[in-house]
């Protein structure tokens, strides 16, 4: 068996060191490095050692089947190789490695649902990290309602086994799928100190140009549970660019390989934002050129018909102008003469009229006077009663009427005659007064007959120029449109400012990233060669023929060599696919333990090893290795399935060998 070289020395320098060389770099304060890290939202921490081993101890799980039959499983684990084998097809092997994955992942990945529904609860204890764990999941009858989900603490593996759940410390519960997958992933990267890997996806996001993929604790849990062998992944089991290379710089633990990652999202991130922005501002730049252009073009255009207008204009139309505007301004004036006139003539009129039917009515009083004054009434004009005698005296003697009892008026002749002088005199003053204002009523017409043919005469001048010089409203409007035009180019003429070739942000994530890069490759050198060293041996002693050398890279690409010709993974057979995947993760168990680091969890669940051999021989050959190696890693732990028992037999312990005499497992 070869050891791994020397890679226990120190690998990175401390995140201060590398602060400290970027901000010198760009003249900032290693202060101010970490605030542009930070409002990218990423925090350099200085490497240190994650414990992530993860170890079963036990494993309880009953249900009611749909037959009706209740059933209840348990088995407890200790390191080393455990199989589960059963010859015959639908036992129960997968399901029990499901069990197994179910606690573990948050979520079954290929439990057949009719097995689900049977599941009322199912417990799973191991330790994480060395802390004693207890994963409960809960479902109601039939699988109806979505399973609860709680986890357990305790201060050790006795505690655990020993007591109750209810005197365990609770950590965290959920209901339903979704929350319960959350609650584990949740506590498991908490307690395994990993953090959710950024990936960017080129041709990701809402608008096609890249975004950012987060993977976390499904996505990590398949460097545990290996690919079946048809699997073109060398890690993992979610196909993602770059999330092989992600996980194996994550459990060979390259320092700061995280924080490359968020770094280089982050990067193109702003790199991102930059372009589109640069791309708006040229697609703002090119609208305005084409709107310019467009309004230079009509500018043009507008100036070469005024100057064709100008010169066929050359007769002045300003003084036919004036004379027909002073023309209009006459009729008016003489117009509104005409008007006070008329309203002055309808006036004296009515005076005249008024004076007339005062002196009529004059006329006829004094003759009605005269003619009732003779008059003698036996009775009352309107109730027709006779008047008394009294009355009639009364008349006689002190001139008072005999029917309203009112004085008589004495009006002598004398006066009458100087009233009626008087009213003749306002009759022949009302008429002269008439005569005079229709004299200037027909003054003020003629005038105005004057004033209209004028302006006639002078709109008839201006129509005769302008049918001479027709352009000229259209001259108007065109310089009207010039001077707009004008205005507009004149606003958006600015030239804008010049952007900056590579904003402050960008600037500073670049530098830390060439820097945290280079930490990263330089681990790498380090570390790669004898994880290479490692996968060749491994592999061949699990069955991979001709295996000359491998070049591990950091994109998760293995690059064998097989009797001298360069192979790609997805080259190789099924099988060694597979042997290839677990001499993988192996050698990350290795290099580990020569760092004196457990980086990865040192748990492999792999459900039907043989299903890709032809023959028994190199199932066999793997398996006895695995338990060579269970041996040399103390802390390893394998579980796998077969339906061939004999390929354990007489190779692991019986009590490592969980099978059944009967037609099923459960």
């Amino acid at each position: 068996m070869s050891t791994p070289g020397d890679v226990s020395g120190p690998l990175a320098p401390g995140a201060g060191s590398l602060l400290e060389e970027v901000a010198a770099q760009l003249g900032m304060t290693a202060a101010q490095v970490e605030t542009v890290l930070a409002e990218a939202g990423i925090v350099l921490k200085s490497p240190a050692p994650a414990d992530r081993r993860l170890r079963l101890l036990r494993l309880a799980v009953d249900g009611v089947k749909h037959s009706g039959e209740a059933f209840a499983f348990e088995q407890s684990f200790s390191p080393g190789v455990w199989a589960i084998a059963h010859p015959a097809n639908s036992a129960g092997k997968t399901s029990l490695l499901e069990f197994l994955v179910w606690p573990l992942r948050g979520g079954p990945r290929d439990l057949p649902p009719d097995v689900r529904s049977w599941v009322r609860t199912l417990r799973l204890d191991l330790a994480v990290a060395g802390r004693p764990t207890c994963i409960v999941l809960e479902t109601s009858p039939n699988g109806r309602s979505a399973p609860e989900c709680r986890i357990w603490s305790a201060d050790t593996e006795q505690e655990l086994l020993q007591q109750p759940e209810g005197r365990l410390r609770l950590v965290a519960e959920a209901a339903g799928a979704d929350e319960s997958s959350r609650a584990v992933s949740a506590f498991l990267m908490d307690a395994l100190r990993m953090e959710h890997t950024s990936l960017w996806q080129a041709k990701g996001g809402a608008d096609g140009e890249g975004a950012a993929q987060m993977h976390g604790w499904p996505s990590y849990f398949g460097a545990c549970y290996l690919n079946p062998g048809g699997d073109e992944i060398l890690l993992g089991d979610v196909s993602a660019v770059g999330l092989p290379g992600r996980l194996l710089e994550l459990f060979i633990d390259i320092p700061y390989s995280t924080a490359l990652t968020q770094l280089s999202v982050a990067g193109k991130r702003e790199a991102k934002v930059v372009r589109q922005q640069a791309r708006r501002a040229q697609d703002d730049a090119a609208a305005r050129r084409q709107e310019r252009d467009a309004w230079q073009r009509e500018l043009d255009e507008v100036r070469d018909k005024l100057s064709a207008l100008r010169a066929q204009s050359a007769r002045d139309v300003s003084p036919v102008m004036q004379a027909a505007d002073a023309a209009g301004a006459e009729l008016q004036r003489c117009r509104q003469e005409l008007e006070a006139a008329e309203q002055a003539l309808a006036e004296l009129h009515t005076a005249r009229i008024r004076a007339q039917q005062a002196q009529l009515d004059a006329q006829e009083t004094w003759q009605a006077r005269r003619v009732l004054g003779r008059l003698n009434p036996v009775c009352c004009p309107r109730c027709e009663e006779p008047l008394e005698q009294q009355r009639r005296v009364k008349e006689k003697e002190s001139a008072e009427c005999a029917v309203c009892t009112r004085t008589l008026p004495v009006v002598g002749a004398d006066t009458a005659e100087a009233v009626f002088e008087q009213l003749q005199e306002d009759v022949a003053n009302a008429a002269a007064a008439e005569d005079k204002a229709r004299a200037q009523r027909d003054g003020a017409k003629e005038a105005a007959q004057q004033a209209s043919q004028a302006h006639q005469r002078a709109a008839a001048a201006l129509q005769e120029v302008l049918a001479v010089s027709r352009a000229y409203a259209q001259m108007r409007e065109l310089e009207l449109r010039a001077a707009l035009l004008e205005g507009q180019l004149a606003a958006t003429g600015t030239p804008l400012p010049p952007a900056e070739e590579i904003p402050g942000t960008s600037l500073v994530l670049d530098q830390v990233h060439a820097a945290v890069r280079a930490s990263v490759e330089a681990a790498a050198d380090q570390l790669f060669p004898a994880m290479n060293a490692q996968i060749v041996e491994l592999a061949t002693r699990f069955g991979v023929q001709n295996l000359d050398r491998v070049s591990l890279d950091r994109a998760g690409r293995v690059n064998a060599v097989k009797a001298g010709v360069k192979t790609a993974f997805k080259r190789l057979s099924r099988g060694d696919r597979l042997r290839m995947r677990i001499a993988t993760v192996i050698a990350l168990l290795r290099v580990g333990a020569a760092r004196g680091v457990a980086t990865h969890p040192g748990l492999l669940l792999i459900d039907s090893v043989a299903a890709e051999e032809v023959t028994e021989i190199p199932a066999r050959t793997l398996i006895a290795e695995l338990q060579a190696i269970a041996k040399e890693l103390p802390d390893l732990q394998v579980v796998l399935t077969t339906a061939q028992p004999e390929l354990v037999e007489g190779l692991l312990p019986a009590d490592h060998i969980i099978t059944s005499r009967g037609e099923h497992l459960f």
